[in-house]
């Protein structure tokens, strides 16, 4: 029986850990404390792997524990994400947007979003997770989701159009 859960285990580290780890760089923007995130995330999945309520998507419930150990590590370090929010507005307006290619301007629309509408357009597109589980991770409806996820993308359209003007 161990040996098939350190295969369960394995198999679903294999299918999740790029999505977790580029969750956790979105949230740090350093690779090496995304590592030390993504690390601890599994830990914790691992040592719960058995609270998990099967009738949900195990993806939500690891993403969930990935939000956890993100506001862990911000409270840990005396930070606040509103900081981070700023930093990362900040780096996202250093280039003069002519100069940006378009995969680039899009990397610094998605920066400029409030943490709410970045968090939900990466758990959609970057981490592939449905609506119905992007409301589980998060804790909020599904109609919250599709607000929040539909305000952020016009808000990518419309500072993608000013990129693309100025040039």
């Amino acid at each position: 029986m161990a040996r098939t859960f350190q295969t369960e285990f394995d198999q679903f580290w294999r299918q999740t850990c790029g999505k977790v780890r580029a969750y956790m760089f979105c949230a740090s923007n350093s690779a090496s404390d995304a590592d030390d995130l993504a690390q601890e995330c599994y830990l914790r999945a691992f040592r719960n792997w058995d609270r998990f309520d099967e009738r949900g998507s195990r993806q939500a419930w690891l993403f969930a524990i990935a939000r956890n150990t993100q506001t862990d590590w911000f409270r840990k370090r005396g930070r606040d994400a509103r900081v981070l929010e700023r930093s990362l507005v900040e780096r996202a307006s250093e280039a003069s947007p002519p100069e940006l290619d378009d995969a680039e301007a899009l990397w610094r629309a998605i920066g400029r979003l409030t943490a709410e509408h970045r968090e939900v357009v990466h758990l959609r597109f970057g981490a592939d997770l449905s609506y119905d589980e992007i409301a589980r991770t998060l804790n909020v409806p599904v109609g919250t989701v599709r607000s929040r996820l539909h305000r952020a993308l016009k808000a990518i359209r419309e500072q993608m159009e000013e990129v693309r003007n100025e040039t």
